[in-house]
């Protein structure tokens, strides 16, 4: 287990500077009955029932990030001309799922979104390092109007300088935070209005790794397991990969695992069953498989290695995003073009088997361009993929039996598209 100490924020920041119908009945069906634990209760509940959200509701709103200073990796010609403004909020057709833009709220590199379990509020991660000019990154709070969708500043706090992720617990009480550049994991309260208290756990993390991009820590995911009891944690810097507990507001580790020396661990993703976790690894074009205890939350055994590319790729390898279905059937990743192949640019879909073993099942690469997010609707029928250097949306349909993708042609003109969040 690697070395970590508990520091103040004064201290981290000194020292770091038609179709959907029947489609999601199939797919979702089986959803309500995959945690195995009881989760903590969200605050404020949710206007549409649960078995609503389950079996075929569909999302009347979305919300993009973007890059609005320079994307890393690169972005359009036409991007650079004409700078995006912030987050987009897009209405969503009835049934096709399809986008149109009805606002566009100026916000400073607002990279990372995610909807609170209420739907009531976003929150956005500023993707910076001068916030007050004190080498400090920002996450800002929205309200969101049920009828309009369109979003209204709560309040901005500071975090970590460049943070990487933010994710909601299922009780709607924390928001986790992965710094990159900071190398630290940190919690914020929620309070009942929505808005984000001073952190109230920093957890600054240490180690390098053998690859030039590993000189130091570079916590790049957060994400809750189905239960809320624990928060997982990917340090691309390290090569760990970590659980943690946050009760009263303080994160604890709780265990930790090395994936192999020089992947880059970027993004992980809970399977719906709570007993498998899933790791992409940035550098290495691959997949780790492992175990996890959702009584204990302990990670386990690395269960399989599974690439993303095939063997002929180039050297320069970079993958992005990672989901799981739904419906605990399939996963998609997504990998990102820094050498020419014909599969540089591709999400990448796999079967998952009753061991949480996962399957190749193909490519896609139809009309995606530096795809750094994906993301899929709460009913589990459309995957959208964002392209970073296309400046588009592309969406496409999931054949609930394969996990086949299938372009449905609704492609949505977006600056700099880099993650996505539902409201229904």
């Amino acid at each position: 287990m690697s070395n970590q100490s508990k520091l103040s924020r004064r201290d981290v920041f000194r020292l770091s500077g038609g179709v959907a119908g029947a489609a999601a009945l199939s797919a979702v069906g089986s959803v309500a009955a995959a945690s195995q634990q009881e989760a903590r209760p969200v605050k404020k509940q949710n206007r549409r029932s649960v078995e609503e959200m389950a079996y075929g509701s569909e999302s009347r709103f979305v919300y993009t990030g973007t890059y609005t200073r320079g994307a890393p990796g690169g972005w359009s010609a036409v991007a650079s001309a004409n700078r995006p403004e912030g987050v987009g909020v897009f209405s969503v057709g009835a049934g096709m799922g399809d986008l149109k833009l009805i606002q566009t709220v100026p916000a400073d590199n607002p990279s990372w979104v995610t909807i609170h379990p209420s739907e009531d509020y976003l929150y956005v991660s500023n993707e910076i390092w001068d916030y007050e000019d004190a080498g400090l990154g920002s996450i800002e709070s929205y309200a969101i109007d049920d009828e309009t969708g369109e979003l209204t500043l709560i309040n901005r706090v500071a975090t970590g300088s460049i943070p990487a992720q933010i994710v909601v617990s299922p009780g709607g009480d924390y928001l986790a935070v992965a710094g990159y550049v900071s190398g630290t994991y940190e919690l914020f309260p929620i309070g009942e209005d929505g808005s984000l208290g001073e952190a109230s756990s920093v957890l600054q993390q240490e180690g390098s790794g053998p690859h030039e991009r590993q000189d130091s820590p570079h916590c790049h995911a957060v994400a809750f397991d189905p239960s809320g009891n624990y928060i997982a944690g990917a340090d691309l810097g390290t090569d760990w990969v970590k659980t943690f507990t946050y009760e009263d507001g303080e994160l604890v580790e709780v265990s930790a695992v090395m994936v192999a020396e020089g992947s880059g661990p970027r993004h992980v993703a809970f399977h719906p069953g709570g007993e498998v976790l899933y790791v992409i690894n940035e550098l290495t074009a691959n997949i780790s498989v492992l175990a996890f205890d959702p009584e204990s939350g302990e990670l386990g055994e690395e269960m399989q290695t599974i690439a993303t590319v095939p063997q002929d790729f180039p050297a320069h390898k970079s993958t992005a995003e990672i989901l799981v279905h739904p419906s605990g059937k399939f996963l998609y990743s997504t990998n990102r073009k820094f050498e020419n192949h014909s599969l540089a640019d591709a999400v990448v879909a796999y079967s998952i088997d009753e061991h949480g073993h996962l399957r190749l099942i193909g490519y896609t690469t139809a009309g995606i361009d530096f795809p750094r997010g994906i993301a899929i609707d709460p009913t589990g029928t459309w995957l959208y993929a964002m392209g970073q250097k296309s400046d588009q949306i592309v969406q496409f349909h999931i054949d609930p039996h394969s996990g086949v993708l299938t372009a449905t042609g609704n492609v949505t003109a977006a600056m700099v598209p880099v993650s996505m969040a539902f409201k229904a």
